[in-house]
């Protein structure tokens, strides 16, 4: 009776070390690839990026964003609310919030706060990008409503006199033009 017990202890020191062995088998490539990984930058934060508001930039990044909501929705964003459609879409993942804000604004409007100087057109008000005609229909454009969300006809809304920087707008089928 008195080996018994060894042989018992003994039998659970084997299978304890056939586990260990077994878990290290496969937790050394896991760990082998995740150092690998740490050591390549993988888990680096990207750097911030800096954007650099400008016409151009704004109306390429806000019609990117709207863009992206009508392929999601199956048609442009209301008019009235065509921001804040699109507010939670014009951020990246390298980009403050501060930053992305600045693409709501005309450059020459910076440091003004509550004014934004875009608008949409209200011929793009709701519908699928393939309703529309003709694909150099304005879709954005600076505006002399200076307002959040602001919208109307580009014809009606051109500032007078333009703003520093010109008067521009973006097609429906993405082309920057002065308008």
């Amino acid at each position: 009776m008195a080996d018994v017990q060894p042989r018992k202890r003994r039998w659970w020191l084997w299978i304890l070390a056939a586990a260990l062995a077994v878990g290290l088998y496969f937790a050394y490539p896991i760990l082998h690839l995740a150092d690998s990984a740490r050591r390549k930058g993988f888990f680096d934060k990207p750097p911030v990026e800096n954007y650099e508001a400008s016409q151009g930039n704004n109306l390429r990044a806000l019609y990117t964003a709207l863009m992206l909501a009508h392929d999601s929705d199956g048609q442009f964003p209301d008019t009235a609310k065509w921001m804040d459609a699109i507010a939670n879409r014009v951020q990246t993942s390298n980009m403050s919030a501060e930053d992305a804000a600045k693409k709501f604004v005309d450059p020459s409007l910076a440091g003004r706060p509550g004014l934004y100087g875009y608008a949409m057109n209200d011929a793009a008000s709701g519908k699928y990008k393939g309703d529309l005609k003709d694909p150099k229909t304005i879709l954005l454009f600076t505006s002399s409503d200076l307002a959040r969300n602001a919208h109307g006809d580009p014809k009606k809304l051109v500032p007078n006199p333009p703003r520093s920087g010109g008067s521009w707008g973006i097609t429906v089928d993405g082309s920057v033009v002065k308008l």
